[in-house]
């Protein structure tokens, strides 16, 4: 008897399991900016170790990275009606190259969030070991001065072309931006 209740047991579990599988890809659609973190969905928040670079090789000092936007989107953190089209370069330079990742620092770059164009003034970022999983922050240089966090993750190849997801979470004049980029990035 207790040989079929611990059958039946694992068979629930086993059932459990693959629905909470199934399931979350449709929850994950869920996931926004007006309800989630503006780095949600991000290589912070996926543990995806895909590379965000085009044909993954090792890096090394003094190479740079150009993530450049085909499209993107904003929302102002807690209005989520407040939203509208956005865009941005952004440059990053490769000042490490160690066993365990990369070191970055933001040679330059510009976001265009709701008409206004902010300039990239400084920043740095780290990269895990197969061009994953990177993070950094920086400041902005305009007539309000502000700063950024961001996150990139690998999105999709298409026709030999890497595309990325590069999301920002920006702040300026008091306001607070949900900045998602969908880019190419290329290395040179």
């Amino acid at each position: 008897m207790n040989t079929t209740k611990t059958a039946a047991i694992g068979a629930a579990s086993a059932i459990a399991v693959v629905a909470l599988i199934l399931a979350y890809p449709a929850m994950a659609a869920t996931i926004s900016p007006a309800n989630a973190g503006p780095l949600a969905g991000t290589a912070l928040g996926s543990g995806s170790g895909q590379s965000i670079v085009p044909t993954p090789t090792a890096l090394t000092v003094g190479q740079t990275i150009t993530f450049t936007s085909t499209s993107g989107q904003f929302h102002v953190v807690g209005k989520p009606s407040e939203s509208g089209n956005a865009s941005g370069t952004l440059t990053l330079s490769v000042t490490g190259a160690f066993k365990g990742g990369y070191a970055l620092s933001i040679a330059s770059g510009s976001l265009t969030i709701n008409g206004t164009t902010y300039g990239v003034a400084s920043g740095s970022a780290e990269m895990g070991p197969h061009e994953a999983h990177l993070v950094g922050q920086g400041d902005l240089v305009s007539t309000t001065p502000g700063s950024f966090l961001f996150a990139a993750g690998a999105h999709a190849n298409f026709q030999g072309q890497t595309y990325n997801t590069v999301r920002f979470d920006v702040e300026s004049n008091g306001v607070e931006y949900a900045v998602l980029l969908l880019a190419t990035v290329a290395v040179s």
